[in-house]
């Protein structure tokens, strides 16, 4: 129990004294003593019992809550939030958030696509034969810019992000938004995607868990696209 007297109403201040504070104090009491209670009965009264949290946010809630916060880190910090959380250098930091945004990709997918395909590594090469910091091979390259004919213009890193963001924006698209399916596609290519699908299979090969992370290793939930920014 609790004691506390409450005034019957804003008449009870001073006119120099009715600040909002009050007000809202009056509201409180309104709500906690009923209408008929006699003065001696706001000498002694029960405090509400607090409502539990869980009661009311869900997981869903906290979830969302958590992107948002991320989605603002983002906002306010930019590329320097990145350079810091994947202990990369400024500059290149800054150049994957720009062409990231700039062909409409989430910065936070393309991050952890770099991350996965070449550990921020420029110079990087697969035995396949993809090059680059999103690991692009030469033919899927030509494809989506002409001018990717040489090995000098498929290991510079800004034309690299840039069509490796694109190619991933149309796979993306192409899958409805699904981007699990966009990234096996990205990793496997888009025909050996296809033909497990039309087997009734998944097309799964873990792939893209070191992409968008598992629910207990930081899982990415957005959408993977972004409005262009050119």
């Amino acid at each position: 129990m609790i004691a506390t007297s409450c005034p019957a109403s804003t008449s009870a201040f001073p006119s120099g004294l009715r600040h909002p504070a009050l007000l809202a104090l009056v509201a409180l009491c309104a709500w906690v003593v009923p209408a008929s209670a006699t003065p001696s009965d706001t000498l002694r009264i029960h405090a509400p019992t607090p409502p539990r949290l869980d009661s009311y946010f869900g997981r869903d809630f906290w979830e969302r809550l958590r992107e948002e916060a991320r989605r603002f880190r983002e906002l306010e910090f930019g590329s320097f939030f990145y350079a810091r959380r994947y202990e990369i250098s400024p500059e290149l930091a800054k150049m994957i958030h720009e062409e990231a945004r700039g062909e409409g990709i989430d910065p936070e997918l393309a991050f952890r696509l770099v991350r996965a395909e070449s550990r921020f590594s420029p110079s990087a090469r697969s035995r396949a034969g993809a090059m680059g910091l999103t690991q692009l091979m030469p033919g899927t390259a030509r494809l989506f810019d002409r001018r990717m004919r040489s090995e000098e213009a498929l290991l510079d890193p800004r034309s690299n992000l840039r069509v490796g963001f694109r190619y991933l924006r149309t796979l993306i698209e192409r899958y409805e938004g699904d981007v699990r399916l966009a990234l096996l596609a990205y990793n496997r290519g888009e025909n050996a995607v296809d033909r497990a699908l039309r087997r009734g299979s998944d097309p799964e090969n873990g792939y893209s868990r070191r992409v968008l992370g598992t629910r207990g290793d930081d899982p990415y939930r957005g959408s993977g696209l972004a409005e262009r920014t050119r």
